[in-house]
């Protein structure tokens, strides 16, 4: 899947969270997903969280990649977060947060879900790209530039 091809709804993406905790943002995306997913809200947060638990899915420079699998997903799911603030979410580098990228895919999708991962760890890896995603005033700028 190509990053164009991403499911990226502009509804399943928040320009200047005022989030402040690591809890507070899975919540917001969990929310954003279940919007365009149709899962219950709180089954997503427990699934983001569980691999959160299990090492963080911050890739370092501001940037994280929450997602998992989930067996009631028919088709994969995105969504994207810009914080106001940086958030705290165990990089690597000890750099807070402010980009977040969550990835749903079906239970069955692993070689899709590490490919996806991929193409938007090596995405967000641009310096340029980045500051121009912390900048960006509206949503469409923001789903282009990531996406493109």
């Amino acid at each position: 899947m190509t990053m164009a091809a991403l499911p990226l709804p502009a509804k399943a993406i928040l320009l200047d969270s005022p989030a402040t905790s690591a809890v507070a943002t899975l919540e917001q995306l969990a929310e954003m997903l279940s919007v365009t997913t149709g899962v219950e809200r709180k089954h997503i947060y427990q699934a983001l969280a569980a691999r959160e638990a299990q090492g963080s899915t911050a890739l370092g420079s501001g940037v994280a990649v929450p997602h998992a699998r989930l067996s009631e997903l028919a088709s994969t799911a995105v969504a994207a977060l810009r914080s106001l603030q940086p958030i705290e979410f165990s990089a690597p580098d000890g750099v807070g947060v402010r980009i977040f990228v969550a990835v749903l895919v079906p239970a069955s999708g692993t070689l899709e879900h590490l490919e996806i991962l991929s193409r938007i760890a090596a995405r967000l890896a641009q310096d340029d790209l980045r500051q121009q995603l912390l900048q960006v005033a509206d949503v469409d700028s923001f789903r282009s530039l990531l996406l493109t």
